[in-house]
């Protein structure tokens, strides 16, 4: 599947199939808020000191990523051969007790592994 195929996502334009997404939960718990993960965990920390998120607070992240990725269009897409095309949607995402008053961009990186095939959550992170 290559970005110029039919079908394909569009920069600009909302997630194909947003309502549909899946994996959110599975990454965030084994990678994004995963403390000890090789390379999640610098994410897990990122989120744990910019949003006050732990993975304690999974259900509203979650939520938080799936609210945005039917509502916030496409920033980038790109091929990622054999794999299909990844797509990045950037959610802002507010954060908890302490840091309530702060809202920071989440980019979330979605795969689509083949035409007509709903995203999946590959990535979750904070820039900076």
């Amino acid at each position: 599947m290559s970005p110029e195929a039919p079908g394909a996502p569009t920069l600009g334009e909302i997630l194909p199939r947003a309502a549909e997404a899946f994996g959110v939960r599975y990454k965030l718990e084994t990678y994004s808020l995963g403390p000890t993960h090789k390379e999640g965990g610098l994410k897990a920390r990122g989120f744990e000191q910019i949003l006050a998120i732990t993975l304690a607070d999974i259900d509203y992240l979650e939520g938080a990523i799936y609210t945005g990725a039917v509502v916030v269009p496409i920033s980038e897409v790109r091929d990622n051969v054999p794999w299909g095309i990844k797509c990045a949607v950037i959610v802002p995402v507010r954060g908890l007790r302490e840091k309530t008053g702060r809202v920071v961009d989440v980019t979330t990186v979605w795969q689509f592994d083949k035409p007509d095939a709903p995203p999946r959550l590959v990535s979750a992170y904070i820039d900076g």
